[in-house]
């Protein structure tokens, strides 16, 4: 029987009518499931629309892998449907997986959506997947990137407007338990002394903050449209502080804490904003309780008065703190997110207009994927492989460049023989390092991604969430992935990692990457352009066994006067133009103690920097 070239809707929901227009060039096929080969008989698939949210389930990305190496699909191109768009961890892996020409979305008009059907009917060119790629690619991880960073320029209102808008947008046509409501005057939102289960952002009106002192009602403060009202009670637990009354007709939205992560999980657009919204409104209070206690420090004459002062400003100064360490730890994660985005968008040009034959291209792909586990080696033991594949290679530096990417493996050296074969050994080094380069980005951006996660967890943590309970984990693991993420800024340094056999250690493993990236980083600072770096780890079994790790710079050393200061709160030795706030050691060493262990310097002028963690494996 002839087969008939068709357009097949794998979907959960229905598509316009139109689709099944005598016009179109298209036999048109909707299913709710991926068909099997029988079904596949009487078609020759020429264009695949899939719904990205059937792809959840590991059955279904197998079955359209299945789908697509049949024999009646291995021209069809894929085109993807998703309710949003994806994030750039979810489009990495479809373009790895299924290479999709283009993503609809909801907001798709049925016209613009057979127009781009049809601009993909039949086969598209291989150079429109290459551009879309690139952009698509390009456009998410810019995204990314700026999204944290990119709010400095709003003024209060603006930022809190943004916020409001994306509430309002979210609540459109789903607000069933009407949380965004008016209330009139004398509407009590907060009471002083009681739990509150809310956060209130004003959208129109003003609130009045309201609190009883020696049997009067004193007025706090009056918080106009675009504040939250109850955030410090809502995210730490603790009874209200003050009072809250509407003083006229007043616009809220109402968040409990379940339909507060739902909004969060709903767009990664609100989580940065939220999160600037709620550093500055936290930030504003400090400024405010600061000037405030300053004014009425000279007017005080009460012991018990003043004592609730400093109580009131060392809680404030810890809050100060913790915005402050936040700021300082996303700087090494988001640093490595724009230089492995630069270096992308580089070699993503190379890879995709390479020259290579499918079996050098074969080969590439295994060196991206390989990227994603590869271990990084030390200097040592890069320098011996490459002396031993000198022959294999050409010339020593040819054959350092195959070994840093790893083509001297065993399961990889006969099929970079047969590629050779045919081609300069040095051009198509270079062309397969790119793919190597392109993995291992993408994985330092995904580490770099759960980092900054990480970091927003631990200060939902701090406002007063349950702990999380610790993990099993490799710590040689960690710091090799530390190394990764710190790639590029070891450029130019010797690296000695001799790594212990060590037990699964229970910790808070991205917790103790935090300890290993500011020590290697200020290792690297303190060394300005050349020097050593040493690292190892050991077991030692003795009562209580323990597990240490040391972190050795060759850098001038610390001078015997200020070695004492070093894990003192923001005290500095980085010299001018070097990012320090004299917060990092006090960080590692709060850490360190989180886990029981201890964290110990030894220096020598001109000659050596060494820090000792040492933690113990009978941690409570």
């Amino acid at each position: 029987m002839n087969t008939q070239h068709s357009l097949l809707i794998v979907s959960q929901h229905p598509w316009p009518k139109q689709l099944e227009h005598e016009d179109a060039p298209w036999i048109y096929w909707q299913t709710k499931t991926f068909p099997n080969s029988q079904q596949l008989s009487e078609h020759q698939l020429a264009l695949v629309v899939v719904d990205i949210a059937l792809l959840q389930s590991p059955e279904n990305k197998t079955s359209l892998r299945h789908l697509l190496s049949l024999p009646t699909t291995e021209t069809a191109n894929v085109l993807f449907y998703a309710d949003k768009l994806p994030s750039a961890k979810q489009l990495c892996e479809l373009v790895n997986q299924f290479t999709p020409m283009h993503i609809l979305s909801p907001e798709d008009s049925d016209s613009e959506l057979i127009e781009q059907l049809r601009l993909h009917w039949p086969i598209a060119e291989h150079h429109q997947q290459q551009r879309w790629l690139e952009k698509q690619l390009a456009e998410h991880v810019a995204q990314f990137r700026a999204n944290f960073f990119d709010y400095t320029a709003l003024s209060d209102q603006e930022l809190s407007d943004q916020v409001i808008s994306a509430l309002y947008a979210f609540f459109k046509d789903n607000d069933e338990d009407h949380l965004c409501r008016t209330y009139s005057a004398n509407h009590l939102l907060t009471q002083e002394g009681k739990a509150n289960q809310f956060l209130w952002f004003i959208a129109k009106g003003e609130v009045v903050l309201k609190k009883q002192q020696d049997q009067q009602t004193l007025e706090v403060a009056r918080m106009q449209a675009g504040s939250l009202v109850g955030g410090m009670s809502f995210v730490t637990g603790e009874l209200g502080f003050t009072s809250a009354v509407t003083t006229m007709q007043t616009d809220v939205i109402k968040l409990d804490r379940v339909t507060f992560a739902k909004v969060l999980d709903s767009s990664s657009h609100l989580l940065p904003l939220f999160t600037n919204l709620l550093l500055r409104h936290f930030n504003r209070r400090l400024q405010k309780s600061i000037h405030t206690k300053l004014t009425l420090q000279s007017t005080l004459n009460s012991l018990d008065s003043a004592h609730e002062q400093l109580i009131e400003k060392e809680k404030m100064a810890v809050l100060g703190q913790l915005i402050s360490g936040i700021a300082h730890e996303l700087n090494n994660p988001v640093a490595a997110i724009t230089r492995g985005s630069d270096t992308i968008a580089k070699q993503l040009p190379k890879v995709l207009n390479s020259p290579l034959s499918d079996a050098q291209q074969a080969l590439g792909q295994q060196l991206l994927e390989a990227a994603f586990t590869l271990t990084p080696m030390s200097t040592s033991e890069i320098r011996q492989r490459s002396n031993n594949s000198i022959d294999l290679f050409g010339d020593a530096i040819t054959a350092r460049k195959a070994v840093s990417i790893g083509l001297d493996r065993p399961d990889l050296r006969q099929q970079y023989l047969q590629c050779a074969s045919t081609s300069d050994n040095v051009e198509l080094i270079n062309a397969l390092s790119s793919f190597h380069q392109i993995g291992n980005f993408l994985r330092n951006i995904q580490v770099c991604a759960a980092r900054i996660a990480e970091l927003v967890k631990g200060l939902k943590h701090y406002a007063g969430q349950d702990p999380e309970q610790p993990v099993l984990a490799d710590l040689n693991e960690g710091i090799a992935e530390t190394l990764v993420i710190l790639e590029n800024r070891l450029r130019g340094f010797e690296v000695e990692c001799n790594y212990g056999l060590l037990p699964v250690y229970r910790c808070h493993p991205i917790a103790l990457q935090q300890v290993w990236t500011n020590l290697i980083a200020n290792a690297l600072d303190a060394m300005e352009s050349r020097g050593k770096l040493s690292i190892s780890s050991q077991y030692v079994e003795a009562s209580p066994s323990y597990i240490s790790i040391v972190i050795e710079d060759t850098g001038p050393g610390i001078k015997p006067e200020i070695i004492e200061k070093i894990f003192q709160l923001n005290f500095t030795t980085k010299r001018e133009g070097n990012f320090g706030l004299g917060i990092g050691l006090t960080v590692c060493q709060q850490i360190v103690a989180q886990h029981l262990g201890r964290i110990e310097v030894e220096s020598e002028l001109g000659q050596f920097t060494r820090f000792i963690i040492t933690l113990p494996l009978n941690q409570q």
